[in-house]
């Protein structure tokens, strides 16, 4: 693959807000396999996710869970049955969203909830949530925990603003661009949506950050991918 490409599609990860569609992709570089580009796809991606693998939010976080997957018969949120688990946190800047992160986990209990607090928030930090008995853990171990409690969607939109329009617009990207994506590559698929989100106001230097984060960690192999 020539280095053309490489840097084609680094631009475009890295700029493209909606995500970029490796089918397309495939299509515009005139690339034989699609197994090549999808391959390339998911090493940008775990650049990304390596560049903002230690970083940490403060101050004021929303914190939520999110239900990824296709829309099936039954109940919906907490009740959702076959979709991915989510936990997405987001600094709350009054009018402005901070940094995000979001985390697949194997469940939303409050252990789960408690170690992503704990490894992507710094101590001391306040956290609102709705007043789900999962999160009640996090008052007791070092954080400022102010739960909200919510009886309409409104009200939670209102109240945890940024988390709600983050998930919003993660689902969509998922849903629109990529036409859902399979449960054990959406990490990087998080992760690369965090890392456009959280750099979003320097456009100007996000291309010369991706090829440093690209070249600046370890790749992953398609037989890793396919493992």
């Amino acid at each position: 693959t020539s280095l053309v490409s490489w840097f084609w599609m680094i631009f475009m990860m890295s700029r493209q807000r909606s995500g970029l569609s490796m089918l397309s992709c495939q299509r515009m570089l005139g690339i034989k396999t699609y197994k090549t580009v999808w391959t390339m796809g998911h090493k940008i991606r775990k650049a990304m996710a390596d560049r903002d693998s230690q970083y940490q939010l403060a101050g004021l976080v929303e914190m939520d869970e999110a239900f990824i997957g296709p829309k099936k018969p039954g109940p919906r949120g907490r009740g959702a049955k076959g979709k991915a688990k989510v936990v997405i946190a987001v600094e709350s800047r009054d009018k402005h969203a901070g940094f995000a992160v979001m985390r697949h986990v194997p469940s939303a209990d409050s252990d789960q909830i408690l170690s992503v607090a704990q490894d992507k928030i710094q101590p001391a930090s306040e956290i609102r949530t709705d007043g789900w008995r999962a999160y009640q853990s996090l008052g007791s171990n070092g954080f400022v925990h102010e739960p909200v409690i919510v009886s309409k969607d409104k009200e939670a939109l209102k109240q945890l603003k940024w988390v709600h329009v983050l998930t919003a617009n993660v689902k969509g990207n998922i849903r629109g661009v990529h036409h859902g994506v399979s449960e054990k590559h959406l990490c990087r698929y998080l992760a690369e949506f965090s890392y456009r989100f959280n750099r979003r106001t320097w456009d100007s230097q996000l291309f010369n950050r991706t090829v440093t984060a690209c070249l600046s960690t370890a790749t992953v192999t398609f037989a890793e991918l396919k493992a």
